[in-house]
């Protein structure tokens, strides 16, 4: 059984699908017991977000639908302004993306930086 967080913080359209076809193959290998996986994005990471490619807008879908959450780091949204409503799907928050990810080592998750 295994809590996973991930680390987003770059980009670039290449980098995005690797990424995602990181994740994915994550999700079918560990399937149920991979209980929580957290997506933390932050920094140049937030074009994942926000990208406009529709390959990964549906990969972004499948994950979440799979239980795979993406958490947007509130800091770069304010920097950028961008809100919640206009990222490529619904995400949870976390006031510092960096922050969140070091809670989250505290708390005995694994970390992957992708």
């Amino acid at each position: 059984m295994a809590n996973v967080v991930i680390q987003i913080n770059k980009s670039g359209a290449d980098y995005d699908r690797r990424v995602m076809r990181n994740i994915m193959n994550l999700k079918n290998q560990l399937g149920d017991d991979l209980v929580q996986c957290e997506v933390v994005v932050f920094g140049e990471g937030m074009d994942l977000l926000q990208t406009q490619d529709e390959m990964i807008k549906e990969q972004i879908d499948a994950l979440v639908e799979s239980g795979i959450e993406f958490i947007a780091c509130s800091n770069t949204l304010s920097k950028h302004n961008v809100t919640q409503e206009e990222l490529v799907c619904s995400v949870g928050s976390a006031g510092s993306g960096v922050a969140h990810l070091v809670t989250r080592q505290t708390e005995g998750w694994a970390y992957l930086a992708l």
